[in-house]
């Protein structure tokens, strides 16, 4: 029998859990809108815990850029501050990125030029993380040279 075990006693988090916990509170307090995108990214692919590893990592399936893109889309439309709906807004876009450049696929029914235009605003807004706008970039210039 051991001495040192009993039924109640809660788990020990993992090492790192509360550090990345209070990192996350403290990033929500400084930047709140980014905090609800990455935080929908946890939603959707708890192994991506930023929105930037969720819409940057080419082994992401599609399904869960295409349940991301809903997710970020009500964000755009139910956002608390206009903050929060432009972040909604720029992530929806690049989920449509991450999908037409890691899987060929087209997730929205906007055509090539509405596309290219809406990933030119993404490439342009300079609060978004830069794996993210690169990412997106890389999905303009493969649409691009598709409708040349």
């Amino acid at each position: 029998m051991t001495a040192d075990a009993r039924p109640d006693d809660a788990p020990t988090p993992a090492e790192g859990a509360l550090r990345d916990t209070l990192a996350w509170v403290l990033r929500s307090i400084e930047h709140p809108a980014a905090a609800a995108g990455d935080w929908i990214a946890y939603e959707v692919d708890p192994h991506r815990a930023t929105a930037a590893g969720l819409l940057t990592d080419a082994s992401v399936p599609l399904t869960r850029l295409q349940r991301a893109r809903i997710l970020y889309a009500g964000l755009r439309s139910d956002g608390e501050t206009a903050e929060e709906r432009a972040v909604g807004s720029r992530l929806a876009i690049a989920c449509a990125a991450a999908a037409w450049l890691f899987h060929g696929a087209r997730i929205t029914n906007h055509d090539d030029a509405a596309l290219l235009t809406a990933f030119r605003s993404v490439t342009a807004d300079l609060t978004l993380e830069p794996a993210v706008r690169e990412m997106v970039c890389a999905a303009e210039r493969r649409l691009a040279r598709g409708t040349a």
